[in-house]
């Protein structure tokens, strides 16, 4: 929703709007618009600002979106980490209510509101964070079919995407070369799509947040992880695991930063240009900053003595054989429903294509 510019508000009062997210319209912070065109964003976000998708995308938005240049625009931010203002799976909710105006949206946290979203997070496609947040943008602008068929509907539109790809089979005394070394394994999965992986091999998935993968895999309860080194390296679980694939391709995490419609069509041309711009950049950042997480994350794991197994050239067509009856199932069960999943897939598979080669400097 379209917001007058309010002055700053007190540390108690920025509190009681944190604490009260569905008040936050009715704050007392409201006061006149200075000009017609005078707008506060709202932005809610369920990542910390040192997460390598804040340290080289959302912050610098955030500093874009508050600085001298947007506000002779008319265009000022009001900003809220680390979930304050709900939860990853509220986020469609929160946007949809005027409760924030911009905030993530990772389709494998909202469940059936955005299926066919879900493609990013699919296993095999996604070769570097930089593709995989190209391809799925291209899939969101406004000729897009993700757009038309599920975004619009909602009353959202994507800003810019970030993808967390090189998810890996990580184990505790199974050593993973091949998909089968994971059937009858007790392996933890992110949800969504990687749940198909998972049951595709024969192993028993299980749904738990990474944060409590340590002491899971210590007792015994979970023989590993679908992750990503991005993830993993934040919770030392390379002290507890034993081996990891590299390079097997089997899947990613795909997050949009997601702009109300309404928001959108109140904003002047000269606002949209410039929150676009600045999307582009921090879209950019954030897959270079990735990258550079994913080479620190490796380094690290090897550091706690996890033993890795780089996929071959010759080792891949094993690798892609499981994932293409995954992809297809997706599909086909998706189509059942009466959604467009098959052309999902071939428009996904042609954007790829485009920007697989095309890799942020990760140095």
């Amino acid at each position: 929703m379209r917001r007058p510019r309010r002055p700053a508000c007190s540390k108690p009062q920025r509190t009681l709007l944190a604490g009260l997210a569905s008040l936050v319209l009715l704050s007392g912070c409201a006061a006149q618009a200075d000009s017609p065109d005078d707008v506060t964003l709202v932005m809610a976000d369920s990542f910390p600002q040192t997460h390598p998708l804040a340290l080289g995308g959302t912050n610098e938005l955030i500093d874009t979106l508050q600085s001298d240049e947007a506000k002779a625009l008319g265009i000022d931010l009001e900003y809220y980490a680390n979930g304050q203002l709900g939860d990853q799976k509220d986020m469609v909710s929160i946007l949809r209510s005027g409760v924030a105006d911009i905030a993530p949206v990772s389709p494998a946290y909202v469940g059936p509101e955005l299926q066919l979203s879900n493609i990013g997070d699919l296993p095999g496609y996604v070769g570097n964070a930089h593709a995989g947040a190209s391809a799925i943008m291209d899939l969101l602008d406004d000729d897009g079919i993700l757009y038309r068929t599920e975004w619009k509907p909602r009353g959202i539109r994507a800003l810019w995407a970030a993808s967390i790809p090189h998810y890996e089979a990580m184990t505790a005394n199974i050593q993973v070369t091949e998909p089968s070394d994971m059937a009858g394994a007790t392996i933890r999965s992110t949800g969504g799509a990687a749940d198909r992986a998972v049951d595709f091999v024969g192993a028993a998935g299980v749904s738990m947040p990474l944060g409590e993968m340590y002491e899971a895999i210590s007792r015994g309860t979970v023989d590993g992880t679908l992750a990503s080194p991005v993830s993993v390296a934040s919770y030392r679980l390379g002290e507890v695991l034993d081996y990891s694939t590299n390079g097997a391709r089997l899947g990613a995490f795909t997050v949009t930063y997601a702009v109300s419609i309404d928001t959108w069509d109140q904003l002047n041309d000269q606002q949209r240009e410039f929150i676009t711009q600045a999307s582009a950049t921090a879209q950019k950042g954030a897959a270079t900053q990735v990258e550079k997480a994913q080479i620190k994350g490796l380094n690290q794991m090897k550091d706690e003595g996890v033993e890795f197994h780089d996929v071959t050239d010759e080792e891949r067509g094993m690798w892609n054989k499981m994932v293409e009856p995954v992809i297809d199932g997706w599909s086909h069960d998706l189509e059942e429903r009466g959604l467009p999943a098959a052309e999902v897939v071939e428009d996904y598979e042609t954007a790829i294509a485009r920007y697989d080669n095309d890799e942020p400097t990760a140095e």
